[in-house]
């Protein structure tokens, strides 16, 4: 401590007797900071560093000298919501038609060819990629008349000062089977990824622009345009059916699609030969007789195979019903589903016997089934707590949700969210959301391991434990609180801090809120806003 200031070792101390204190159950906490005096300036004793902006470019030790300054530029929300929310610029490249405005270098109107022959210079990969797609080489869809080279204009238009990010709807001027498809998907699909999904979904809406940055990006390429599945500029159908074009978006801890499908033996076989596969053979003809000399057809369903049944774009077309990607429980065996349960064993017949199938998906029921008795029992211990008034915090200590108000994240009344939430609460909605989930993922996909060790039934145990343990907890202390006579207050960091006060619902006010005309997604009701 010698090399501090006289002033920085006072806060020093300040700082660890607050640590030392905060394990005595009769200790007042004391104020970390004088009056006037932000962490910044504490962190700048302590390590002798300046105090600057985030965007500064200087090394800030743990980032701790360094002040949050916030995007230099947004862009403003869509829908009823717009005004809650905001997005980073980036966004016009996942939701063009909202947000692209070309940004005009070279003006002047120029044909096809023209235009490969300038960014052959400008922009060599694109056009590298261009020229091994289908669209350099005549050919023509249903739609179109005649045989034809499709070139930039097409797609990016003539007029160079005025030119357009393609979105799906510019590619269902050529494929519009596939774009009605796509466009038929119901919540949970594709087709409302992202004006349902994004723009009226509650923990989005409350973050700042940065941090919802990513999810918007992900759900925006799904509904928005094409290119996600097959990349610009080889737009390949080959690329689209191998699983690691899912697995970009399908991954994670609330959907383990593309993890537990590479653990099953479907992926082990992928894995070990997929590469001698013809990928260029279409999904209707995975099943049909091989000819000599051709490479043989995939031996084992990628996610296009089961999802997309011969190349159809609604992803919704083979599922049973949607569960919220598994955080609702449904019995997708029930007799309400047996014409859908008997598609799926038609698709697994490519393979596998009727009766194997059968007994597969009926395992997988059972698994879901007892997965959520286990969410049922740590969602009711915690609702019993804020019942008696015991969470720490309860909801009034934190700050205002995205609706601005201080509601609890479970039920009655619950507006659900992984964080500014008591930790008991994080943990039942992670064992909902997450460990519920990839049981029923782990179970769709046969990855067995995954259903019991790796990511479903073992680690709700350790959670269910861990929900337990912190009741226990909090009511022990409750008692003794009771007897000793003191009244707890939550304390202000649990509502106010450097990051907490960027949360949207701390700045809601009357009127925020537009009328639901102003939405833009199509064929779902609005996610509740009340």
């Amino acid at each position: 401590m010698n090399k501090l200031s006289k002033r920085g070792q006072q806060l020093f101390l300040v700082l660890a007797l607050n640590l030392i204190c905060a394990s005595f159950l009769t200790c007042q906490t004391l104020i970390a900071d004088e009056k006037g005096i932000t962490f910044q300036e504490i962190a700048s004793d302590i390590f002798g560093e300046k105090i600057g902006d985030d965007k500064s470019g200087d090394v800030y030790k743990w980032g701790l000298t360094a002040r949050y300054t916030g995007p230099k530029e947004v862009f403003p929300g869509e829908g009823k919501f717009k005004d809650l929310f905001n997005f980073l610029p980036a966004i016009k490249w996942f939701d063009p038609a909202h947000y692209y405005k070309p940004k005009v270098v070279v003006e002047g109107e120029f044909e096809g060819m023209e235009c490969v022959l300038c960014h052959t210079v400008q922009t060599p990969g694109i056009v590298k990629d261009w020229k091994r797609s289908r669209h350099s080489q005549p050919g023509k869809t249903a739609s179109m008349e005649k045989e034809e080279v499709v070139t930039c204009n097409k797609c990016h238009g003539n007029d160079h000062a005025n030119l357009k990010m393609p979105d799906t709807n510019v590619c269902g001027g050529c494929h519009p089977e596939k774009l009605a498809q796509h466009k038929s998907g119901g919540p949970g699909s594709h087709a409302q990824a992202f004006h349902l999904d994004i723009v009226e979904n509650a923990w989005q809406l409350d973050k700042p622009a940065a941090e919802m940055h990513s999810c918007a990006s992900c759900h925006g390429i799904a509904e928005n345009r094409c290119d996600g599945c097959h990349t610009r500029h080889r737009f390949s159908p080959a690329e689209a059916r191998r699983s690691e074009t899912c697995g970009v978006c399908h991954m994670g801890a609330d959907h383990y699609d593309y993890e537990t499908w590479s653990n099953s033996y479907h992926g082990k076989i992928y894995k070990s030969e997929g590469d001698q596969w013809n990928w260029d053979l279409r999904l209707k003809d995975w099943g049909r007789m091989e000819k000599d000399g051709q490479l043989p057809a995939p031996r084992t369903p990628t996610c296009a195979f089961c999802h997309m049944p011969k190349g159809n774009h609604n992803v919704h077309y083979a599922i049973t019903v949607d569960s919220r990607k598994g955080k609702d429980l449904v019995n997708r065996g029930a007799e309400k589903f047996e014409a859908k349960r008997k598609n799926w064993i038609k698709t697994c017949r490519t393979c596998h016997s009727p009766r194997f199938a059968k007994d597969q998906l009926a395992a997988m029921d059972e698994q879901v089934n007892v997965s959520f008795a286990k969410v049922r029992e740590a969602f009711k211990i915690v609702i019993d707590l804020q019942k008696e008034g015991l969470l720490d915090p309860m909801p009034e200590g934190l700050a205002p949700d995205w609706l601005g108000h201080k509601t609890f994240s479970l039920l009655p009344n619950g507006k659900e969210r992984f964080y500014n939430v008591s930790k008991i609460e994080k943990m039942a909605l992670e064992m909902m959301a997450y460990h519920s989930t990839a049981v029923y993922k782990s179970a769709a996909h046969f990855s067995m391991n995954d259903i019991s060790y790796n990511l479903g039934a073992f680690p709700m145990d350790s959670t269910l434990v861990e929900i337990k343990s912190e009741a226990s907890k909090l009511r022990r202390l409750a008692t003794l609180e009771k007897k000793a006579g003191i009244n707890h207050v939550p304390y202000d960091f649990w509502s106010q801090g450097e990051y907490t006060d960027l949360l949207k619902g701390k700045e809601r006010k009357e009127g925020d809120v537009g009328p639901k005309s102003e939405c833009l997604h199509e064929g779902a009701q609005c996610l509740d806003e009340n």
